[in-house]
């Protein structure tokens, strides 16, 4: 059995056992994340590989789409109709990519900035986003049965 320690002697380990829990637990922290880290890459990985090879199938597709259309079609007309449909898949990626570029172009609004920003601020002890408004006027009002915001 161990030797019991005095409370001064406890009293005198605590900062150094809380620095040794605090450096374990970031230990830990990091092994996990490590883990998840290689599991995510290999997936990755994984997938890649998987796009590489639905590239050359969708080549192999192109082409036995052209040579079926050859049975019904001379080849220039085959050519041609798989050449339109290309192109009308090119037009709607290109339409929707450029509409979603539109829609997420303005990085000015993050939310996440102002909060950080709020934070800075109220470490600072300039006030709530230095405006001295309070920082309850941002969570939402309920208005209860009697028609009074709360």
């Amino acid at each position: 059995m161990a030797p019991r320690k005095s409370l001064g002697d406890l009293l005198a380990d605590t900062p150094r056992m809380i620095v040794d829990l605090a450096k374990a637990e970031i230990d830990h922290l990091k092994a996990e994340i490590a883990e998840k880290v290689k599991g995510v890459g290999i997936g990755a990985a994984l997938l890649g590989a998987a796009g590489f090879f639905a590239i050359f199938l969708f080549g192999w597709l192109l082409v036995a789409g052209f040579e079926g259309l050859n049975v019904v079609f001379p080849a220039w007309l085959s050519a041609l109709l798989v050449s339109a449909f290309l192109l009308a898949l090119v037009a709607v990626f290109a339409l929707l990519g450029l509409s979603s570029i539109k829609k997420h172009k303005d990085f000015g609004d993050l939310e996440a900035v102002d909060s950080i920003k709020d934070d800075v601020n109220m470490v600072r002890g300039l006030g709530h986003a230095a405006e001295g408004t309070d920082p309850l006027d941002d969570l939402p009002t309920r208005v209860d049965t009697n028609g009074v915001q709360r």
